[in-house]
């Protein structure tokens, strides 16, 4: 399934931001800044998804990863219902910023 979601992971010793584009019951593909090791293990979190997964492959700022266990597909909906809402959201407060510039509300 195919998201536009911001999420965390979590290293040892570290967190950062990631961005999942892709997600699936068994991986997902992930934007992130500095990519982890393949084979690193690590700890994926976004809404009520909490994921360990083993990284399987990276392409540049890209990343495949393996969960160690089955995602229930009620939890893919559920990410993909907010994925719908906070784009949504993105575009309301697009559109928001814009009227607010326009109006020399903004400097």
């Amino acid at each position: 399934m195919r998201l536009h979601l911001p999420a965390h992971l979590t290293f040892v010793g570290r967190r950062s931001s990631c961005l999942i584009e892709n997600i699936s019951q068994t991986g997902a593909q992930l934007v992130v800044d500095g990519a982890p090791r393949r084979g690193e293990e690590d700890q994926l979190k976004c809404e009520d998804l909490l994921a360990f997964f083993r990284t399987v492959w990276s392409a540049g700022n890209l990343v495949g990863v393996e969960f160690d266990e089955t995602i229930p597909l009620q939890t893919l909906l559920n990410l993909r219902r907010i994925n719908d809402a906070y784009s949504d959201f993105q575009r309301m407060e697009a559109r928001s910023t814009a009227r607010r510039w326009v109006a020399g509300e903004l400097r």
